[in-house]
């Protein structure tokens, strides 16, 4: 990104919500509609009837983009240029990375392997509780030995995700190595989703011919090894199965990498609002400020949604960002009903009372940080639809907020990356097409 004089469109704020794997493809199940198409979304309709739409590419075919990765797109930054992978991001948000030290971090899943048939789950059925994780992670870390020479940090979040981090003081470290998770791949920087993959977990490979990469290799295949064991013996597993439950007793490691991002530190007031410690980490290296906004256990959508749309309207930093992830795990799932619910709720709950509220003042925009397409169950490099609306921003033809609508908007940007430049400056005639 580069910086320069820049300040909200029309002196206002300008507040991005980004709806995490919102994006689709026509679904059989819904009649050849996207479930932006079949969902109920007056507000998001209005918003593209005020404003300028349009498709966004967020990084480029044939990568598929992460949240993170997405996130940094939307901020004004090229992953292609920037991007170091999700674990280091995620490790360094969540406190993990050792700044007079070596460090590699890896994106984990708690996944579920059945010894008889050797049948992986790679999410263990996305229903690990937080104390369930919290209690097989203090295993882990109280049993795992790699070498006096190395801290192991570990954490789990988000009912089947988590974070690994190796430092070492002594010995160089380095996150050029394969995944164990089948279902990924490791391309430079980026996790390429496999479609169509064995259910089987793999071994790390170095994928660079030095010391860093063969050390980091032999930990990683160690610490599976020994966690699978330990998990293995968890009383947490042993209720799990009783109950009638898959146990988490393989952890699958991915997005490995050793070095951060260099970001410059934006010119504006960012304020970030999500659940993924890697949007924390991309927060504390541009200087936003991070707000942790997550749907708590028991809470209803509709109260959680109430309660962000007060935090945001109160937020006075020049551009503020949510990350909003309901519509991705229905498509991780291949659930497309639950996905348009996810949609219609979502409009109700926050685009419209969002919408109404603002200052006239403000800029809105409405996008995703990267397609989840339910026939394929994982991330795709799909271009995702755009809603801007604000001060100065000439209207297209365009009434209806949706991918096959978005096509023939007037957006005169078509990559994420360039959006947040268009609307930074001090004009306020940023017209469409």
């Amino acid at each position: 990104m580069t910086t320069g004089s820049y300040a909200p469109a029309g002196n206002g704020r300008i507040v991005i919500v980004a709806l995490c794997g919102g994006a689709d493809r026509p679904l059989a199940a819904l009649g050849g509609r996207t479930p932006f198409v079949a969902a109920e979304t007056p507000g998001l309709d209005r918003l593209a009837a005020r404003g300028c739409t349009g498709l966004l590419e967020v990084i480029a075919g044939g990568i598929p983009p992460e949240s993170d990765s997405g996130a940094m797109a939307l901020l004004g930054y090229d992953p292609l240029v920037h991007y170091t992978g999700r674990g280091p991001l995620e490790a360094y948000g969540n406190g993990y990375w050792d700044p007079d030290g070596y460090s590699v971090a890896f994106r984990v899943n708690f996944a579920s392997r059945d010894p008889r048939t050797g049948r992986l789950d790679r999410r263990t059925a996305r229903d690990l509780s937080d104390g369930e994780l919290s209690r097989m992670v203090e295993e882990i870390i109280a049993q795992i030995h790699l070498g006096e020479d190395i801290t192991v940090r570990l954490t789990g979040w988000g009912r089947h995700r988590g974070i690994l981090a190796f430092s070492s003081r002594r010995w160089q470290l380095s996150g050029e190595v394969s995944n164990t998770d089948p279902g990924f791949a490791k391309s430079g920087a980026f996790g390429i989703p496999v479609p169509g993959h064995d259910n089987v977990p793999l071994s790390c490979e170095p994928l660079a011919d030095d010391d860093g990469a063969r050390r980091v290799a032999t930990l990683v295949n160690s610490f599976v090894a020994q966690s699978a064991r330990i998990m293995a013996a968890s009383e947490v597993n042993a209720r799990r199965v009783d109950s009638g439950r898959k146990p988490a007793n393989m952890l699958l490691i991915r997005d490995g990498g050793h070095v951060l991002p260099r970001l410059s530190r934006s010119p504006m007031r960012i304020s970030m609002y999500g659940q993924v410690p890697a949007e924390r980490g991309l927060a504390r290296l541009i200087g936003a400020r991070f707000t942790v906004a997550r749907q708590t256990a028991g809470q209803d959508v509709a109260e959680f949604y109430r309660g962000l749309v007060s935090q945001l309207l109160a937020d006075l930093a020049d551009v503020v960002f949510a990350h909003i992830k309901a519509p991705d795990e229905p498509g991780h799932d291949g659930q497309p009903a639950a996905k348009v619910q996810a949609i219609t709720d979502l409009d109700a709950g926050l685009v419209v009372p969002l919408q109404d509220a603002l200052d006239p003042a403000d800029t809105l925009v409405v996008t995703c940080d990267h397609s989840t397409p339910c026939e394929l169950g994982i991330h795709a490099s799909d271009r995702v639809p755009a809603a801007v609306a604000g001060p100065g921003i000439a209207p297209d033809q365009v009434r209806v907020f949706s991918e096959p609508a978005a096509l023939h908007g007037g957006l005169p940007v078509s990559r994420a990356q360039d959006l947040i430049r268009w609307l930074s400056t001090t004009r306020t005639d940023a017209e469409c097409r």
